[in-house]
């Protein structure tokens, strides 16, 4: 199976992982970039990474540290900036139950793939998790990052010790399940239909002492802002997607990307159009983009940098470089090396 770019998470999310690498003495890094994912786009906001390439990450750290928990030491890393504006809106919010329901209605901020509810009694809340993501090689523990994120979010917004009354996982059981309910303190089921957390009504509607309505509502507004854009301008990002898969065989033509998109051709050209880009341009910059991320690595050469980018000869590669840049592959190199 294969994922499309729409299939993508916050690119933040990798600061708590690397935390909890770190803190089992691995260079997070060298882990990070062994996955394909630019560490350096962490500072931007609006970067977001591929599904299939978080998967990855968590799959590696998993091996790496030995530990099948460490979806849950990762949680307990996170910090609410890593959420961006819907963190900052947890924290401002009136109660845990106002920060649940921003999670569900901004979900697809952290992940598109996600599909979250709430399910209520007169005593009891319940918090769903689900995702339509499809991968050769899901992680188990991608599960217990959520749920754990979940909770590592009610605790910091309450600013005190809370617990739900149970927890359902559709993960499989582990080796050692007893850690799971000591790390989430609360009684755990696994191999359930569904993930669900439950929580007493009156433990989440503790008024939180961070309460600020005004600014909730600042943080709410920036995160619907930038769903709208995110979700209803995808298309382009599809074809980045494509257009980075399939360059190491060659450069592909916009007819090879409708194709593996299952659109025509002429479908594809029109989304681009209405997108405000065309096929040219964003096969263009996502060689230039590549380009300078590659170079930036001692350990390829220019001709490697060359092939990966779909180019037949480094001389053909030379001469793009130099017209999009005006420096050849060598001086952007030589000039990068001395920058301090």
């Amino acid at each position: 199976m294969t994922t499309a770019i729409t299939d993508s998470m916050l690119m933040t999310f990798i600061l708590p992982i690397a935390q909890a690498l770190r803190s089992n003495g691995i260079d997070a890094l060298e882990v990070i970039e062994s996955v394909g994912i630019d560490a350096s786009g962490v500072i931007n906001p609006d970067r977001r990474i591929s599904a299939k390439s978080l998967h990855e990450l968590l799959n590696k750290s998993v091996d790496l540290t030995e530990d099948e928990a460490f979806g849950l030491v990762a949680a307990e890393q996170l910090q609410p900036q890593v959420l961006q504006g819907l963190g900052l809106a947890w924290l401002a919010g009136d109660t845990v139950y106002d920060g649940l329901r921003r999670t569900v209605r901004f979900g697809k901020l952290m992940a598109t793939s996600t599909e979250l509810g709430l399910e209520e009694t007169d005593d009891l809340v319940y918090l769903t998790m689900g995702s339509t993501l499809q991968l050769e090689n899901m992680a188990v523990s991608a599960s217990d990052f959520g749920v754990g994120i979940i909770l590592r979010m009610c605790r910091l917004a309450l600013g005190e010790f809370i617990a739900p009354v149970s927890i359902e996982l559709s993960r499989p059981l582990p080796r050692e399940p007893e850690r799971w309910e000591y790390m989430l303190s609360s009684r755990v089921a696994f191999d359930c239909p569904e993930t669900r957390l439950s929580f007493s009504r009156a433990d989440i509607l503790q008024p939180l002492i961070t309460g600020n309505p005004a600014l909730a509502q600042v943080n709410d507004e920036q995160t619907q802002a930038y769903l709208d854009g995110f979700l209803t301008q995808h298309t382009a990002r599809d074809v980045v997607h494509k257009i980075v898969e399939k360059l190491p065989n060659g450069t592909p033509n916009q007819q090879q990307i409708a194709q593996s998109l299952n659109v025509s051709n002429r479908t594809l050209q029109r989304k681009l159009k209405e997108e405000g880009t065309s096929f040219m341009h964003l096969l263009q910059d996502t060689r230039l983009q590549l380009a300078r991320k590659y170079l930036n690595q001692p350990s390829r050469s220019i001709i490697e940098t060359a092939y990966l980018l779909g180019f037949s000869e480094p001389s053909t590669f030379s001469r793009a470089f130099k017209r999009w840049t005006g420096q050849a592959p060598a001086d952007y190199r030589g000039r990068e090396s001395h920058v301090d």
